[in-house]
């Protein structure tokens, strides 16, 4: 596509989809378009825009999968996350872990708390898989209307992990079956913790171990790689029929190679898991992503973390990319020349997986460089971004585009 001249993108229909019970408060959906176009005329809204400048209308997108904490941090971050998009899957890592529908929609009733007034934002909420899930938590989580998924944390892989699973074949594979027959989501963290096994092919060994069987014995199970990072997983969604299987992938994952943890020094604030992988992989990964294909969806992983535990001498994982996420994916469809697919990749094929209505409302996108902060200051600390200190291209609107 080029810049200089004006291009419209069909309308895209929004494809049948069955909502979940009780989940009447979700948003129903529309015909959907995405514009690219130059500097405005009269006859267009941002007639204030520079002559050269250009912009992206699209549907508002979610994030299916989101840290946003619990306390002071949650209310530093969530507006974030609430000015750009309609609704995201919101992680249940937290201490103690959110293991029972109970206490999902009380964390749910703590989020839409911190909401900035005015915000639609909408948290889908997940259960924490443990050893010890029932199949009657699995009804009663679909029964809420706001549970929308299950996480598979292997026991010690990530952040707050220690409660996860440790033989998911063996302690929960009736969850799993139930989980099939209530049409619930299973979202993976896709990497072994076998201590001999090196942390740059822990991706690729738990595709082996775990996910292929589980898709063998299981195929009618929705399941969602999360965070993908190596060639192995684009090649082992690919090679999934049947459309049950699908990923998430982050901006830092699109953009950064493993380079980018030691250049310059040790970089704390690249420091995510799954680690970074090599160039390779990480260009598997954008060249599908960029491709069109309705098997991936965004899914930033945005992590916050206090800047002290990001740097200090075992810093913890995790990227904080909420307010730069919608740049940073603009920016890798654009060096691709993909911009007329960025907004199924950001906006349709996330709900249409999961069944769900696309949101009615639009974003605008301009190309409008502006500056990172060095950090986001809150109460008792601060908290460093995802490119902090450098410059972007493309700014999206706070203004909701009905």
């Amino acid at each position: 596509m080029q810049a200089a001249t004006i291009t419209t993108i069909p309308t895209v229909s929004a494809h049948p989809r069955t909502k979940p019970p009780s989940a009447s408060f979700l948003r129903s959906s529309v015909p959907c378009r995405v514009s690219f176009r130059p500097a405005p005329r009269p006859n267009l809204r941002a007639t204030a825009m520079a002559a050269t400048s250009q912009q992206l209308i699209i549907t508002r997108p979610d994030d299916w999968h989101l840290h946003v904490r619990e306390g002071e941090v949650l209310e530093a971050v969530l507006p974030h996350s609430a000015r750009h998009f309609g609704r995201a899957i919101i992680m249940p890592n937290l201490k103690p872990p959110v293991t029972t529908t109970a206490r999902a929609v009380e964390y749910r009733e703590e989020i839409m708390k911190a909401l900035p007034s005015g915000s639609s934002f909408l948290p889908l909420m997940t259960l924490y898989l443990t050893d010890n899930t029932s199949p009657e938590e699995i009804k009663l989580a679909r029964e809420s209307g706001v549970v929308f998924a299950v996480k598979l944390y292997p026991a010690g892989a990530t952040t707050n992990s220690q409660d996860g699973v440790t033989d998911i074949f063996g302690k929960c594979f009736s969850v799993l079956e139930e989980m099939v027959r209530q049409d619930m989501p299973l979202l993976v963290h896709g990497e072994v913790t076998d201590p001999h096994v090196d942390t740059f092919d822990r991706e690729k060994v738990f595709i082996d171990r775990i996910l292929a069987p589980l898709v063998q014995k299981l195929p009618q199970l929705k399941i969602v790689m999360e965070h993908i990072t190596t060639m192995d997983a684009v090649n082992f969604i690919e090679s999934c029929e049947g459309g049950h299987v699908a990923a998430t992938v982050t901006p830092q994952h699109l953009l950064l190679n493993r380079n980018a943890l030691f250049q310059g020094g040790l970089q704390p604030h690249n420091y995510c898991l799954p680690v970074l992988k090599r160039e390779t992989h990480r260009q598997a990964i954008a060249s599908a992503v960029t491709s069109g294909s309705k098997r991936y969806f965004l899914g930033t992983d945005s992590a916050p973390h206090d800047k002290k535990n990001k740097e200090r001498s075992c810093g913890c994982a995790g990227i904080y990319s909420a307010p730069v996420a919608l740049s940073l994916y603009a920016k890798v469809f654009e060096e691709a020349g993909a911009l007329d697919k960025l907004e199924a990749f950001t906006s349709f094929n996330g709900p249409d997986f999961y069944g769900l209505p696309r949101n009615n409302s639009k974003i605008v996108l301009r190309k409008s460089a502006w500056k990172v902060p060095a950090t986001y200051r809150y109460s008792s600390g601060e908290i460093v971004p995802m490119s902090t200190g450098s410059t972007l291209e493309w700014l999206p609107s706070d203004q909701t585009e009905e």
